[in-house]
């Protein structure tokens, strides 16, 4: 993208977004910012505030059996807390040949949450190239549409005006042991999620 919002520079985001699958509600997103005319990259990551995440404790991300990394929220909203980081040479090399990044926050049980982000498929999005925004934008559209119908038919299944869902707001998730979490971490439920075409 190229616009007045990113002071005419071309700006490339390489994003994944781990969905609920039954609600399609965002679990972890995780996006790679390059700038032009700027040789230094950014990871920003998001984690949404339903999990009722420890502030300020911050989230810690590793890939694959690398050694974990400490982030601390930089900015938290209603809906999520943002952590961000400059990318070293190393940290990319890692993303570009890694096959899974694990990102881990602290609940208020002081347990960790793990949400797994697939990096199969980086390198050859970083190097390719730039997906059509408009064709992104529609399957987007799509995607909210398919989950907007999964509501709407799981909530006349259950005779109620709206679909259910738990007492903080959000859709229950089985948690789910992960080989590459964290020590004393559960990982929230990835069963077939839906995926969004990298951008």
């Amino acid at each position: 993208m190229k616009s007045d919002q990113t002071q005419n520079k071309q700006v490339c985001l390489i994003s994944h977004e781990g969905l609920e699958p039954n609600s399609g509600m965002v679990l972890v997103s995780a996006t790679v910012r390059t700038a032009e005319g700027d040789d230094k990259q950014q990871l920003f990551i998001r984690l949404p505030t339903f999990q009722a995440l420890v502030i300020p404790v911050g989230m810690q991300i590793k890939i694959d059996d690398k050694q974990p990394v400490q982030l601390p929220y930089t900015i938290c909203f209603p809906m999520n807390c943002q952590a961000q980081v400059e990318l070293t040479k190393d940290m990319m090399d890692s993303l570009r040949s890694g096959k899974q990044m694990v990102v881990a926050a602290m609940n208020f049980q002081q347990k960790f949450i793990a949400f797994p982000v697939p990096l199969t498929g980086f390198g050859k999005v970083i190097d390719g190239p730039p997906v059509d925004i408009q064709k992104y934008e529609e399957a987007r559209k799509q995607l909210a549409d398919t989950f907007r119908k999964k509501a709407e038919d799981a909530a006349k299944s259950a005779g109620a005006p709206g679909a259910q869902v738990g007492a903080t707001g959000a859709p229950p998730l089985a948690p789910a042991p992960s080989a590459q979490a964290p020590a004393n971490a559960t990982t929230a439920q990835q069963k077939k999620p839906a995926t969004l075409p990298a951008q």
